[in-house]
């Protein structure tokens, strides 16, 4: 009965059920098949809802859209004058190419670059060709890549990277300016607030994983819009130049001579900055730092209290200590109550190194200096989402997230960081250091037992933590030779002591004879 009721309800029209299923499968099918360029390539995913909860604004643009996901988003529209103004400084560097030759170019490539995207764009070809053109002006302009080839096609000067202005207005002659030194021209007031706060929100606007353009798209304008009367290294040189200007205040390896000429889009060129120069494996030996004083005193006693078949006593302990070796990192206060020591790694420009060349020599710990301001959430979190989204570029970004997250999980760690010179921060307190990277970590796929480039320094820290050796002589130079008055009053206790055994042995000695 029912049945039979369900039956008389329902008014399904399954033949157009089908026809719509068909449409969405097709769809669907095709979606995959542009994908499948883009595979190959560098995928520009959205932030999944879960991680996106961790931090909203550190994945959505406060000024400036670039690609398809925040396209046309009412907080973001007036930056879209910018991009129309900078449409219009291309075609009248180069009145040969028209408007219309620029839209044929891209869109013989629209379908290879909607396959970037793993998310469903919901724009027609009009709105996307669009988008893609002026997207693509903007970054040339405001990034400086045409200002080297403008005088050689136009004749005309070379213009400052675009700012807002509100309105617009005529193009200024000024050179153009590196992410450095428009940091520096805010702080002594060069622009007015509206002015700062938009072009310093834009610059890492154009950072965030989901506010990405692939990158043949903006070289591809470039070279058709030179005719080929410059290279593109003229174009990359200049990008990579502005990136630099943002990561001024990291160490790094790449330097002018050694530029990257190939990058999936802005955020890629931001993360080659930063990964690790050379594996562990491959450090100069040359740079090992020098054992410590009670590291030496290890070896003295070894040499002294053991003789014959006992002198394996001591790597037998340490045999067993690390036995149950775990593949994780420690806090930094209890590495050091272990006798691990943190040091700064100083910066050589004979031998320079990234942010992420961390070295690990005789229970000494050589990390480069790291600056925390309240960008570097919004920086990490879309390197770690990059990632994790697109495997092919490895995780080294992710391995020192981990490393740094844990290291400091308290602000205890955070303040022994600091005290050494390792940490550099601008927040209110070291509690918020520690915070922001410990919530870095939250939802984060990372496997501690897979291959990555610190893993054969996590396995040497988490030894050095384990030697009961090591405990010991962090105990004794912790509690007794930590303040030199205390230390010489121990030595010479123990001086006395030794004296009156041998002294005693020697009456006896002379008594027995």
């Amino acid at each position: 009965m029912a049945t039979e009721e369900y039956d008389s309800c329902s008014d399904v029209d399954i033949d157009e059920l089908a026809i719509s299923m068909r449409t969405d499968l097709n769809g669907c099918m095709s979606r995959a098949e542009n994908c499948e360029y883009g595979i190959k390539c560098c995928l520009i995913c959205k932030i999944v809802y879960r991680i996106r909860q961790t931090d909203k604004d550190a994945y959505e643009p406060s000024v400036l859209s670039i690609g398809p996901y925040h396209h046309s988003k009412l907080p973001l529209l007036a930056m879209e004058t910018e991009k129309w103004i900078c449409l219009d400084y291309i075609l009248k560097l180069n009145c040969e190419v028209s408007l219309r030759e620029y839209l044929n170019l891209i869109s013989g490539l629209e379908k290879g670059t909607r396959g970037y995207y793993t998310d469903e764009i919901n724009m027609d070809s009009r709105e996307f060709l669009q988008m893609l053109l002026l997207d693509s002006c903007f970054i040339l302009v405001y990034l400086g890549g045409i200002h080297i080839q403008g005088a050689s096609v136009s004749g005309e000067q070379s213009k400052e990277n675009m700012l807002y202005e509100g309105k617009r207005e005529a193009m200024d002659t000024e050179p153009k300016q590196t992410g450095k030194e428009i940091e520096e021209s805010y702080n002594q007031g060069n622009y007015s607030d509206t002015v700062q706060w938009y072009n310093s929100s834009a610059v890492y606007d154009l950072l965030l994983l989901e506010n990405q353009i692939p990158f043949f798209i903006v070289k591809t304008i470039y070279q058709f819009f030179s005719r080929n009367l410059v290279t593109t290294s003229l174009l990359t040189n200049s990008i990579s130049e502005f990136i630099e200007g943002i990561l001024y205040h990291f160490p790094r390896v790449i330097s002018q001579a050694n530029r990257p000429e190939d990058f999936y889009h802005l955020l890629h060129l931001c993360h080659k900055y930063l990964k690790p120069s050379q594996t562990q494996e491959d450090a100069d030996p040359r740079l090992a730092a020098k054992p410590l004083c009670f590291h030496v005193i290890i070896d003295i006693s070894r040499k002294i209290f053991t003789f014959g078949r006992q002198q394996n006593m001591f790597h037998e302990l340490n045999r067993l200590d690390s036995v149950q070796l775990v593949n994780r990192w420690r806090r930094a206060v209890d590495y050091h109550e272990a006798g691990m020591q943190f040091m700064k790694r100083e910066f050589d420009e004979c031998n320079p190194h990234s942010l992420l060349d961390i070295r690990f020599r005789n229970g000494t710990m050589q990390i480069p200096c790291l600056p925390i301001d309240d960008k570097s959430s919004l920086l990490f979190r879309n390197l770690v989402a990059f990632e994790q989204t697109c495997p092919q570029v490895g995780d080294d970004i992710t391995a020192y997230a981990v490393l740094m997250s844990q290291l400091i999980s308290t602000s205890a760690d955070v303040t022994l960081l600091a005290q050494k010179g390792i940490i550099v921060h601008q927040m209110e307190s070291d509690e918020d250091v520690s915070t922001l990277f410990t919530k870095l970590f939250e939802y984060v796929a990372f496997d501690f037992d897979g291959e990555h480039y610190l893993k054969s320094i996590c396995c040497e820290m988490e030894a050095h933590y384990q030697s009961r050796i090591n405990r010991w002589m962090a105990w004794l130079w912790h509690n007794h030779f930590s303040n030199p008055w205390v230390g010489f009053a121990a030595i010479a206790s123990a001086f006395i002591v030794l004296c009156s055994i041998m002294q005693t042995v020697l009456a006896f000695l002379s008594y027995m004879g």
